[in-house]
């Protein structure tokens, strides 16, 4: 059943990130030829999503219940999986209901701000499983650097919630209202 984990992991964050490229590259430019490419991230996001829903899945399959309880660090990786699918959500959500005409908005940065966030968390999600399978990634040195200690159980305080969910409602909420008029 590992092995079907890894594949579900990999194939999704290689969908995500290049969609966040392609998201990044067409708000600084409007080169034809990104526009074109740019296209393609509608099913970039989608593909990635339902890979990364399946890796959450097969994840969870994988280890008994009571161990991933009892290591902070597999609560971590559970932590950041759920955050970071929903950031994805909220980037999809913005960007297929925005359609193409975002690009002529500056919607844009709210919507690539949201993406280089979502691929921030993609990293550390991976990062985190690469720690639970004895192969700790280079960026997991970045992770000690920002001060986290992977080993302990993360912990964001009420009101950072609260902010990060007001910033996604308002971003999603934006999206929406720009599309609808």
């Amino acid at each position: 059943m590992a092995a079907y984990h890894h594949i579900m992991a990999h194939f999704p964050i290689a969908l995500l990130l290049l969609a966040s490229l392609l998201l990044l590259l067409r708000a600084l430019s409007n080169n034809p030829a990104l526009a074109k490419l740019e296209k393609s991230t509608p099913i970039l996001l989608i593909f990635g999503l339902l890979g990364g829903i399946a890796a959450i899945l097969t994840g969870l399959m994988l280890w008994p219940h009571e161990a991933v309880l009892a290591s902070p660090m597999a609560k971590n990786k559970i932590l950041f999986a759920t955050w970071t699918m929903i950031a994805w959500i909220g980037v999809a959500a913005v960007r297929l209901r925005a359609g193409e005409g975002i690009w002529e908005t500056n919607l844009r940065w709210p919507l690539v701000i949201l993406a280089l966030l979502a691929a921030g968390m993609l990293s550390t999600t991976g990062a985190l499983g690469g720690y639970l399978m004895g192969s700790p990634s280079d960026f997991s040195t970045l992770l000690k650097l920002l001060g986290w200690n992977v080993y302990q159980t993360f912990h964001a305080p009420g009101w950072a919630l609260g902010v990060a969910v007001i910033a996604a409602l308002l971003i999603l909420l934006t999206g929406f209202m720009k599309k609808a008029r």
